[in-house]
């Protein structure tokens, strides 16, 4: 009896040693997968601000000069076209590509080449338009602005 309960006892340890290597060997950890989003979403509204029209064409023309064409087309869109910057082109968007990426309702961005188009919706508040601008643009333009 004691020879056959050192068997169970064995066989017992053995089915607990095999189970636990099958389980350690046999369940691979699987890598991180990364998801990258093809669309990006809207700009929260801590990083986009309303900015009046007048401001910031005077700092648009006042960075860029003749090499930027302003347009309101409608009273719902302002156009800023920028060209013939070379490298400079992307400081307007402040070199975050994002930004040309997303499909935001209130602005969009597109570059091709040293041409940026940037339309922005506007907004009458008491009289006065203001335009929905990423604050990227409006850090950068600024920064230009005051060191020129």
């Amino acid at each position: 009896m004691k020879n056959t309960s050192k068997i169970y006892i064995f066989l017992g340890l053995l089915v607990l040693v095999g189970t636990i290597l099958f389980w350690f060997f046999g369940h691979k950890p699987t890598a991180f997968e990364s998801v990258k989003n093809t669309v990006t979403e809207e700009l929260s509204d801590r990083n986009i601000v309303s900015i009046q029209v007048d401001s910031l064409t005077n700092i648009v023309h006042q960075v860029y000069g003749n090499d930027a064409s302003i347009s309101l087309s409608d009273s719902e869109n302002y156009v800023v076209k920028i060209q013939n910057q070379g490298n400079e082109i992307s400081n307007f968007y402040n070199d975050n590509p994002r930004l040309l990426e997303t499909q935001d309702k209130r602005f969009s961005i597109k570059r091709t080449g040293n041409k940026v188009v940037a339309n922005f919706k506007i907004e009458s508040i008491n009289q006065q338009k203001y335009a929905f601008v990423p604050t990227d643009v409006v850090y950068k333009l600024s920064e230009m602005a005051y060191n020129k």
